[in-house]
């Protein structure tokens, strides 16, 4: 087995090959928890898949659109009953060993993903079996799938290829590779990790080979540094020990930033949703009622305007801009504070509030989640209901969420759109297949919007899907599985000296090292 990181000679040869180094510091508030492509699910992850690996395609960033474009694979053709999607892929991709990357590669990956059952895996799961995925040559690869299933070519933007070779020459016991990529890469990305402290940092160099070329100011060697303190990753920036922050801290930091010569602060209507989701499967909040009650007692207002900044009103769990991306409007209505309404549907509900404690979990250094947990605390005390707040590391939630039996009651969870369609808020937090995650903290299983979902996917007429995905929608809504509080405007700061930065809403894909370049 080779060393999990590059040597320091074999790292200044990188360097020295390109003739030029352009070091990039990037400060994220939450955790790499996993840098394996059949693995991540959140966004520092996919920050770390993204930079290492490729996807099979890729959203056309540099167009300003979020529609998939080519990549590994250059073209594809699509049967008429939109089962059958055939593949040609480049023939001048190489994996970082310096191995070229075929058909059989995609064919594992998928294989690989599909089998861990972990990651984004349910994407695919009923879509197509693995069987069905096969390499007609080096170069073409076909999906036969079980059904037309409408998201398709959008999910493949989840689908990273590893190089097969490597990953099965270090498999043990059947674990497709999991132990060997918890500290190795196999990818054929824009980048090569140096060196992996899930808690601390993330350091990457470029990878000449890569096939997308490299141009002079490119960024060259990036520090990806996880820092908690707000304070801290202000100041790290302001002070030019930092070259770009995330999007995770307060409204008022970046209010700040944006007086300080020599740093801009992006901020766009983002296709994300910010809410509170309510475990379902456990008491009391299995009980209809009882949510109703808890969300109705809810400030929404004050959460977006005074905490997320001035988001606007979720309605429903699709953001806004997803509806209209497809050319609709949403059609659930956002929810609102009515406490007279919270005390009646409490008292229908049977729930003895003073026998209740409810747990409000959010992440280290999460300043807004914090605020809102004791904007709740506060409404659900009118209630006489009682809510502990707990701080964890987001490795915490992720791993607590993963089991029925460790789901918290209620998490603030920030859900970025994870593929450009509306099943990526509907299937991905809602349909029991999707289990296991942050995003299903709800734990969501009703049968009839399942089946809804499943039919909206096999739907190939497109005003007939979306009105299948819309009407799940509204049920999910009328259901409170959630507070859908707002969809947050998208804020991130870097220094000037930074070009290239673009945010098309997908999650992740907006910190792409590769688009990068330094002003002189």
């Amino acid at each position: 087995m080779r060393h999990p990181f590059l040597s320091l000679v074999l790292l200044v040869g990188l360097l020295a090959g390109l003739a030029f180094a352009n070091t990039m510091t990037y400060i994220e508030s939450q955790e790499v928890t996993v840098i394996d492509p059949a693995l991540h699910t959140d966004e520092s992850s996919l920050h770390a898949v993204l930079n290492i690996y490729d996807p099979l395609v890729y959203p056309k960033v540099q167009e300003g659109l979020m529609e998939p474009g080519p990549h590994l694979a250059e073209s594809w053709t699509v049967s008429e009953d939109g089962t059958v999607y055939t593949f040609t892929l480049r023939d001048d991709v190489v994996f970082h060993d310096g191995s070229v990357m075929n058909a059989d590669d995609v064919v594992y990956s998928v294989q690989r993903l599909m089998g861990i059952q972990k990651g984004f895996s349910w994407l695919f799961a009923g879509v197509v079996e693995a069987e069905n995925v096969v390499a007609l040559d080096d170069r073409t690869v076909q999906f036969t799938l079980n059904n037309a299933y409408a998201p398709f070519v959008p999910s493949l933007t989840q689908l990273f290829i590893v190089n097969a070779d490597l990953v099965r020459a270090n498999e043990v016991d059947g674990d497709w590779g999991q132990a060997f990529l918890r500290e190795n890469d196999a990818g054929s990305g824009p980048y090569i990790p140096v060196r992996y402290q899930r808690a601390t940092i993330l350091e990457l160099d470029a990878f000449e080979d890569y096939w997308r070329g490299w141009s002079e100011g490119q960024v060259t060697h990036v520090l990806y540094r996880v820092v908690e303190e707000e304070a801290t990753v202000r100041t790290l920036l302001a002070s030019g020990d930092a070259d770009m922050i995330d999007q995770w801290q307060t409204p008022r930091t970046y209010d700040q930033l944006a007086t300080i010569d020599g740093i801009t602060v992006d901020r766009q209507a983002s296709a994300q949703l910010f809410h509170v989701p309510l475990n379902t499967a456990r008491a009391p909040l299995d009980n209809l009622d009882f949510r109703k009650a808890l969300v109705h007692a809810f400030d929404f207002e004050t959460a977006q305007d005074a905490i997320l900044g001035g988001a606007a009103p979720a309605q429903g769990p699709v953001p806004v801009s997803t509806w209209r991306a497809f050319g609709r409007e949403p059609v659930a209505e956002p929810y609102a504070q009515d406490l007279e309404a919270a005390r009646g549907f409490l008292e229908a509900s049977g729930v003895d509030p003073s026998t209740v404690e409810l747990d409000y979990v959010f992440p280290e250094g999460g300043n807004r989640q914090r605020q809102v947990g004791l904007l709740l605390q506060s409404n659900l005390a009118e209630l006489g209901i009682s809510v502990r707040l707990q701080e964890v590391p987001w490795a915490r939630i992720v791993e607590l969420s993963s089991s029925a039996d460790t789901t918290p009651d209620m998490a603030a969870i920030f859900d970025t759109l994870k593929y450009p369609h509306p099943d990526s808020h509907l299937f991905g937090m809602y349909h029991p297949s999707a289990l296991g995650s942050y995003r299903t903290i709800s734990r969501y299983d009703v049968p009839e919007v399942s089946a809804l979902l499943e039919q909206a996917r096999e739907e190939v007429d497109l005003d007939r899907q979306l009105d299948l995905y819309q009407e799940a929608d509204q049920m999910i809504t009328e259901d409170y599985p959630s507070l859908f509080v707002g969809i947050p405007v998208h804020t991130i700061a870097f220094a000037d000296h930074v070009q290239g930065y673009s945010y098309v809403g997908l999650l992740g894909y907006d910190v792409a090292f590769y688009d990068f370049t330094f002003a002189e």
